[in-house]
């Protein structure tokens, strides 16, 4: 009963996925960690998963839908996903797991100084709307009487907006209903935000009501039209998430641990532990130059022409990790895993021969 990652004692330990499962992974290829060891590793991966650059492709593929009791659930957590609307300005979407891209509800304000205030709303349906109007009403607590200095709500706000849509006029402040009924505000400058909180809270004062006789419907964005995403990410994360499948899965296939330098390294590293500037992973420079794909990942250990390395493939962004020169394979092995959750299974020496050709024509930097 040792945990696999920090080589531990423990009573109990649960199987963790080597190719995280929000990645297509399954139990086929699996090992034993401990709780602690989990919760480090499932950090990391939601990073991956819902933050990163992956986690695009993650949500793009198809892959299983989210939790259907967990409202926060299976959705990409940008700092911004905007679109131009067909209405005028700027759309808040969602990206999320098995589903189809969809609008959020907002309201928004036209607040320049000096000029008429405006204001208008924008969802999906007029009940989305609805909710976040009331889900306002009841941050402020309307029904309560406040003295000078006493604090009313807190609330979430962002100043993460698109260089190129905050010098547009057609931008406007707003406030935006998120997944689980969260409120949250953006606009370009704190006072831009504090003027449209203070606009929605008289409109949310004076008893306004959505009218959805007079709901225009879901407005489609027509397929093509470009949206701005803004990630924030630990790229780290990334990196120790290529090491782990790598580091696993060469122990699942040899059915032997590797040195003790070389795997405590590792484990270090993938763990998060491991402070020193020598990653044992490099990255494809050209990493932003790839788009979604249905190809499956693969990971290939000890390819003839770097025989010390692993290689791993997610969505067509490959990682190479370095498994130290006393690990060294007598032959190539590979894995492939589909994208789509379906299994993963040994590759046959075709598919090592055509893999290795991709990862013989790649480059590979450092961070």
């Amino acid at each position: 009963m040792r945990c696999f990652w920090c080589d531990e004692d423990f009573e109990r330990l649960t199987d963790d996925h080597i190719v995280p499962q929000s990645l297509g992974g399954t139990l086929e290829f699996r090992v034993q960690a401990c709780t602690a060891c989990q919760t480090k590793l499932s950090k990391a991966e939601r990073e991956v998963a819902r933050k990163s650059i992956l986690a695009i492709h993650a949500l793009a593929s198809p892959v299983r839908a989210r939790h259907p009791n967990r409202p926060t659930s299976g959705h990409l957590q940008p700092v911004f996903l905007l679109v131009k609307h067909p209405l005028g300005g700027y759309g808040e979407s969602l990206l999320s797991a098995g589903e189809r891209m969809r609008s959020l509800a907002y309201f928004e304000a036209r607040v320049v100084p000096g000029e008429p205030i405006q204001a208008r709303v924008r969802g999906a349906t007029a009940e989305d709307a609805q909710l976040l109007l009331d889900l306002y009403r009841k941050v402020l607590q309307l029904d309560k009487q406040f003295g000078p200095g006493e604090l009313v709500c807190e609330l979430t706000a962002s100043l993460e907006v698109d260089p190129e849509i905050a010098s547009d006029p057609e931008f406007w402040p707003r406030m935006i209903l998120l997944p689980g009924n969260r409120i949250m505000f953006r606009a370009r400058t704190p006072d831009e935000l504090v003027s449209c909180a203070k606009v929605l809270e008289f409109v949310a004062r004076s008893g306004y009501q959505i009218d959805a006789s007079k709901w225009e419907g879901d407005v489609r964005i027509t397929g093509g039209t470009p949206h701005k995403i803004g990630l924030h990410f630990d790229p780290q994360c990334v990196r120790r998430i290529a090491a782990k499948i790598a580091y696993g899965l060469f122990c699942s296939i040899t059915k032997r641990a590797m040195v003790h330098y070389d795997a405590e390294r590792l484990r270090s590293y993938i763990l998060g532990t491991e402070t020193g500037s020598d990653e044992p992973v490099s990255i494809t420079p050209d990493a932003t130059k790839w788009t979604t794909s249905s190809d499956p990942h693969f990971v290939i250990l000890s390819p003839a022409h770097d025989r010390s390395a692993a290689f791993v493939s997610l969505y067509g962004l490959m990682f190479r990790v370095e498994l130290g020169q006393m690990s060294v394979l007598s032959r190539p092995a590979a894995v492939i895993c589909e994208i789509d959750g379906s299994g993963m299974r040994i590759g046959s020496e075709g598919e090592i021969a055509s893999f290795t050709t991709r990862i013989k024509e790649a480059t590979f930097s450092r961070p």
